[in-house]
């Protein structure tokens, strides 16, 4: 059986439809925000004018108005006090007046809180009114010391108005000197029926000016007035107190004696006002009491001039009431060794104060002198001191001291009359940035290292301790680096550097507050390091040794060959090549012209027409000059047969070339080719004596055109590379070619 679909549509829009309205109730109700339930209910109950109570709001998202329901009269009766709107500044309290309002009473307190969305009610809270009340402050209107009673001032007030008649009061006053800032208090309570309202302040300062202010509240009240205004007064005088002493030892002088600067101040808590009119000094040596010797003085410091012993030294105060306790003090002697139990000390900032802590070997010391100045490059310091008893840690506040500033403070051991040695440290008691970096240089540049040195900053300026020193450089278009090393350390060598390379560097100081940078300087590696140049030169220092070395060892195992190197020889003329050439018939007439002495010499050498006296050299060799034109005829006659007999051989023709020279007057006739013109640059000079030679029997052979003929000297300057010089020149000459023969 098939069912029909019109059901299931009517089944869903009926959903639809509840979906839809439902969908704004569910909206609605997720969307509501109650309001915050109050927390925190307080009140207090201003005597005799209203009942306030307070409490925590929390967070609103809506308007909220906020109704105080109360119950008094120990529960009879209620009513209810309702906040103006949520946008005033009191709508977390509201207040009951009087009438409605009686003591002593209880009551009960809640808190309605109510926006749109609803309504949410506090805890209920608990309250006696005498709990919670608050008077009035009283009134001060006398604060005067009290006649014949010493170190004390008496305070009378007005009791306030606004007070319960039938409870206690209880009081706090609190005081102080004018220039402290540090309040004292002390607490006391009155009786209802006591009508005189004052109070006695004693173990105060005499001569010493107060303030003091007072509040007051019901007995079992929670609730304290406010302050009264301050009032001051001041307590009566008296003889001075007793002082501190402290010394400075000076080096000692030429003549012996020492020089010791006297110190001393008021103890501390001493009177601010107290009236000093002058001091009496003296002093004595410890083992003679009998050279006493009294100062009276008015101003300090003062400086006494002591022997090389040990003194002892005494000093009071006084005004016009009395003296103060005598003050001693113990200066040592010169080479009298003082004893140290301090081990280690350290300063440290507490807030707003310096704390310098130490510690001790010594047990049965219990006293140190603390001793404090400002450590200045330029002006002298002004020393403080200050001793310390039963403790062995030591506080000033900052404000006493100068910020940025670096003092010196030193602690002494005291025991009985005897001064122990110091322990010293550096402190600030506020530390900055230093202002100034360090000056910076560099040294021992090197290929890969070079040595950064600085200069440490001025005390003035480095506002601080120095904690570390940071060292940056870079390459030229490098990446930077940085060294930290630590304050005591004032140069520092870098290293893997790159060779022949620009780099920049500078220092920066750095205190607890912060570093500053010094100055940056330039600097570039080098191509070549001192030791690379040193072993370079011994390298070829070495060499050059060891081929000195193996030449000497050659020259004495082979001493011939390495002087024929060094020096060689000189040939031998008469070993020359010319006698095996000329065969033994020259060699003969070589002997004979050396062995002949009685035969003109001047009919038989060549020389030159410039200077009569030189001599022709030909070949190293002095000949004959009609000899060897004799030779040379001779000579002449075979070769000319040998041409005849056809044969292909070739002739050597020589012929003397001598400077340009001017014509002797000794000449008779010159043998000049006619085929030829005349050169300059060759002439035959001859100079033969009149009626010693045959002239007709003297001839010279000159080629037909190869070779240059003889012609006259011209008058020239002398060449100075070729004065006193003659040379041989030798011509390859073909035997084919005819051959002419001039006669002179």
């Amino acid at each position: 059986m098939k069912l029909s679909p019109q059901p299931s549509c009517v089944y869903l829009g009926m959903m639809w439809t509840w979906a839809l309205w439902l969908f704004p109730l569910l909206c609605k109700f997720s969307l509501a925000a109650l309001p915050a339930k109050p927390e925190n209910i307080s009140c207090i109950y201003y005597y005799r004018k209203n009942l306030t109570c307070t409490w925590s709001p929390g967070e609103e998202t809506s308007y909220t108005q906020y109704t105080v329901r109360r119950t008094y009269s120990y529960g009879q009766k209620h009513d209810n006090c309702t906040t103006n709107s949520s946008t005033s500044e009191n709508r977390a309290a509201c207040s009951f007046f009087l009438p409605r309002i009686t003591n002593p009473d209880n009551c009960t307190i809640e808190v309605e809180a109510q926006n749109a969305d609803g309504v949410i009610t506090s805890d209920m809270t608990y309250w006696h009114l005498e709990g919670i009340a608050k008077t009035e402050p009283p009134e001060i209107f006398s604060v005067k010391p009290v006649w014949s009673i010493k170190r004390m001032i008496q305070i009378e007030w007005i009791k306030p108005e606004l007070a319960p008649v039938s409870s206690n009061l209880k009081y706090t006053l609190h005081f102080r000197t004018v220039n402290s800032t540090s309040w004292m208090e002390v607490n006391f309570t009155k009786n209802r029926r006591d009508a005189d309202q004052t109070h006695n302040l004693t173990g105060l300062q005499a001569f010493t000016e107060y303030v003091i202010a007072l509040r007051c509240a019901v007995d079992g009240s929670k609730f304290w007035s406010d302050w009264s205004q301050e009032k001051m007064g001041m307590t009566e005088e008296e003889a001075p107190c007793g002082l501190e002493l402290w010394r400075v030892l000076k080096p000692a002088e030429a003549d012996g004696r020492r020089p010791v600067q006297l110190l001393w101040k008021k103890p501390r808590g001493a009177p601010v006002l107290e009236k000093t009119l002058g001091y009496n000094i003296w002093y004595f040596p410890e083992n003679n009491t009998n050279l006493t010797e009294t100062i009276n003085t008015t101003n300090q410091p003062l400086e006494l001039h002591l022997g090389g012993e040990s003194y002892w030294v005494s000093m009071i105060s006084y005004n016009s009431l009395g003296k103060s306790p005598v003050a001693t003090l113990r200066i040592p002697a010169i080479q009298e060794k003082s004893f140290r139990c301090i081990e280690v000390m350290q300063a440290c900032l507490a807030e707003d104060r310096l704390v310098v802590k130490w510690q001790s070997c010594a047990l049965d010391v219990n006293t140190w002198m603390v001793e404090w100045f400002p450590d200045m490059d330029s002006e002298p310091p002004t020393l403080s001191w200050e001793p310390v008893s039963q403790a062995k840690n030591w506080t000033i506040h900052q404000d006493k001291l100068k910020p940025f500033w670096c003092y010196n403070i030193s602690v002494y051991p005291m025991l009985h009359d005897k001064v122990g040695e110091p322990y010293s440290i550096q402190a600030y008691a506020k530390e900055g940035v230093p202002s100034e970096g360090p000056e910076t240089k560099v040294e021992n540049i090197g290929v890969k290292t070079v040595t950064i040195m600085w200069k440490e900053i001025p005390k003035r300026q480095r506002k601080g301790i120095i904690c570390n020193y940071t060292i940056f450089y870079q390459a030229e278009g490098g990446k930077g680096f940085s060294k930290t090393v630590n304050s005591s350390i004032l140069q520092y060598s870098l290293e893997a550097l790159q060779r022949k390379t620009s780099y920049t560097v500078q220092v920066m100081a750095s205190t607890s507050a912060g570093g500053t940078n010094g100055t940056s300087i330039n600097f570039k590696t080098l191509s070549f390091s001192v030791f690379e140049i040193i072993l370079i030169t011994t390298l070829i220092a070495g060499g050059l040794l060891l081929l000195i070395i193996l030449t000497a060892a050659y020259g004495l195992k082979k001493p011939n060959k390495l002087a024929h190197l060094c020096w060689p020889s000189v040939p031998n003329p008469a070993e020359s090549s010319i006698a095996t050439w000329r065969g033994d018939d020259f060699k003969a007439k070589l002997n004979l012209k050396e062995s002949d002495d009685s035969v003109n010499t001047e009919n038989r050498i060549l020389k030159p027409c410039s200077t009569p006296s030189d001599k022709l050299v030909i070949d190293k060799l002095v000949v004959n000059f009609g000899t060897f034109l004799q030779d040379i005829s001779t000579d002449k006659a075979k070769t000319s047969q040998e041409n005849n007999l056809g044969g292909e051989k070739n002739e050597y023709v020589t012929y003397l070339v001598t400077p340009d020279c001017p014509l002797g007057k000794s000449f008779e006739e010159l043998l000049v080719l006619p085929e030829t013109p005349p050169r300059k640059s060759q002439c035959l000079c001859l100079r033969i004596p009149e009626g010693n030679c045959p002239e007709a029997k003297e001839q010279l052979l000159f080629s037909d055109q190869s070779l240059a003929p003889y012609h006259l000297c011209e008058e020239e300057a002398p060449n100075p590379y070729l004065k006193n010089s003659m040379t041989t020149r030798e011509f390859l000459v073909s035997k084919k070619l005819p051959h002419t023969k001039s006669e002179v």
